[in-house]
């Protein structure tokens, strides 16, 4: 069974690398670009203004660099850059478009000659706009003539991404069909996952499910903002750009709000749960940042926590995984595709892709969005079928009467039922413990003040070592005043945790003698975890070798092998 879920797994991992490797091919391999003549934008150049405050007439006289093809990149910078081209003699003015595919360019001004500039962007509202499309498109005047130079200044917080080309009227319908057909499947794939997760959260209750609904709807305002679709909404462009820190920042923190939650980190990694708290402060701190109009400051933070973050907890999930949580799977080829989207959204700032890194974003964030629902599923479907085995362990323990009376914990028989079946398997259950632990002197005990007293110490021990263990651990009287506890699943450090809260407690108690004594007693734990290839003997010899180590060291005392 467990080589049959490996090779699940590889088939799983091979696809999301073929997708992975994919988007980097598409995002930065080199290829053939769209020459000027194609684009029907002819002699493209283009002039920096580092004051950003030149006129039309002082940049025309700067330093121009002429460009191999119609598109202008550069890093963030809060300087304005100028583009100039000459007109084509085909299509003809007055039935063509300027076509401007930068969704996120906060002002642009277009400048024909002999008309008012046309001012584009973000920045302006769109009733102010001529054509009103998530790309711009400016049309060229009727009186122009081909050869005729035109002007286009560009200035923006975010990357300076502004690919150039005149479109005919129908190529420019036909591409805002094909846009807005990309994005509608884009939007309603979000949407439908919100409902998918919010009606099970709704039937179930369960607070994985919450958490994420909160992570889509922030990823799906994220989204609106970015790609230019609140635009239309007459809001001002302060209160959007407010709308876009809060997104994303929201988008993070639930982000890792939920990776904390579903990996357990808690309790699992304490030092990760802490980074990543450290990662919610700087998602707060960019939102900050953004909402007060300091954008070039929270852009900076921004790039980084879109790097950073995402890579921790991938990280963290591929240790996890390969330290035997398979049921992190799914979730682990999730981060895979967010990761990469977030990779090539984040090394834009310094790095050109050639394909537009919100694309590749919105295609990981796509397949994500799945990827995560079908993880909190597939983890929802293991705690049902762990409830399962729960409830039928109880059947199989009440039918066969395993319970120690005296405890209330299984007895030897069960022990010995419990060690065959494992002992029939390949090796225990990955990441498992064994505890190991017995009373103090407990002959003496009985010698001194009699089996009575004994007895209600064993009958203390069995309710100290209810009461710490898990409801999947199995804790069973071994014989006389010697317990085993096997917690599958457990970590080393999470079985230390367990037995030092049993000692101390059972240190902490104490029963009347017949003359109204307190009597107290200590007790020694043994502690191992399993390792590669383990069988139940093996890893029993350990833990009752550990115990055996505890009391010859001076007892009351917790020692691990």
């Amino acid at each position: 069974m467990k080589i049959q879920y490996a090779k699940k797994d590889l088939i799983l991992f091979l696809i999301s690398a073929i997708g992975i490797t994919a988007a980097m091919f598409l995002a930065y391999l080199p290829r053939a670009e769209i020459t000027p003549q194609a684009a029907r934008v002819l002699a493209p150049a283009y002039h920096v203004d580092p004051s950003g405050t030149e006129t039309p007439e002082q940049a025309a006289l700067g330093t121009w660099t002429p460009m191999a093809r119609p598109r202008l990149y550069a890093n963030r910078t809060k300087a304005a850059y100028w583009i100039k081209f000459r007109l084509p003699s085909n299509p003809a003015p007055g039935n063509a478009f300027v076509h401007i595919e930068s969704a996120s360019a906060e002002d642009l001004r277009v400048y024909f000659r002999g008309h008012q500039p046309v001012r584009l962007g973000k920045k302006v509202p769109s009733a102010q706009v001529p054509i009103k499309t998530r790309l711009w498109n400016v049309p060229i005047p009727a009186d122009s003539i081909p050869g005729e130079t035109v002007l286009i200044r560009v200035r923006t917080d975010t990357i300076m991404l502004v690919p150039i080309s005149i479109l005919t009227v129908g190529e420019a319908l036909a591409d805002t069909n094909m846009d807005s057909l990309i994005f509608g499947v884009f939007f309603g794939l979000l949407i439908t996952v919100f409902f998918v997760n919010l009606f099970t959260w709704l039937a179930i209750r369960n607070s994985s499910f919450l958490t994420y609904l909160a992570n889509i709807a922030f990823l799906f305002l994220y989204h609106l903002r970015v790609h230019g679709y609140l635009w239309f909404l007459p809001i001002p462009f302060p209160v959007l750009e407010a709308i876009l820190w809060i997104s994303l920042g929201g988008f993070g923190t639930f982000m890792m709000l939920f990776a904390q939650r579903f990996l357990d980190l808690k309790e699992r990694l304490p030092v990760m749960h802490k980074i990543l708290n450290g990662g919610i402060v700087l998602f707060i701190g960019q939102t900050v940042l953004g909402c007060a109009q300091l954008s070039f400051l929270a852009n900076q933070i921004a790039y980084v926590t879109g790097f950073l973050v995402p890579l921790i907890i991938l990280s963290t999930t591929t240790y996890l995984y390969f330290t035997g949580m398979r049921q992190v799977r799914f979730y682990l080829l999730a981060w895979c595709f967010l990761f990469t989207g977030t990779l090539v959204w984040s090394t834009s700032a310094y790095l050109e892709s050639y394909l537009p890194s919100n694309y590749i974003f919105m295609m990981g964030t796509s397949i994500d969005t799945l990827l995560f629902t079908l993880a909190i599923f597939d983890q929802f479907r293991r705690e049902l079928l762990e409830k399962d085995e729960h409830i039928e362990r109880e059947r199989y323990y009440q039918k066969l009467s395993h319970t120690d009376s005296l405890t209330g914990l299984y007895n030897r028989h069960y022990l010995n039922d419990l060690i065959q079946r494992l002992s029939s398997e390949e090796d225990i259950p990955p990441e498992s413990a064994v505890i190991m632990i017995d009373i103090d002197n407990f002959k003496i005990v009985n010698d001194t003040y009699g089996h009575l007293v004994g007895d209600m110490f064993l009958t203390k021990m069995g309710t100290k070592i209810r009461n710490n263990v898990r409801k999947s651990d199995i804790a069973c009287r071994y014989g006389g005043d010697e317990f085993l506890i096997f917690l599958p699943g457990a970590t080393e450090r999470a079985a230390m945790s367990i037995a030092e809260s049993i000692r101390e407690a059972m240190h902490a108690d104490f029963v009347y003698s017949e003359q109204g004594q307190p009597i107290h007693v200590s007790v020694s734990a043994g502690i191992t975890s399993s390792r590669s290839g383990d069988s139940f003997d093996g890893i029993f010899l350990r833990a009752d070798a550990a115990l055996y180590q505890a009391k010859r060291t001076g007892r009351n005392r917790i020692s691990v092998l």
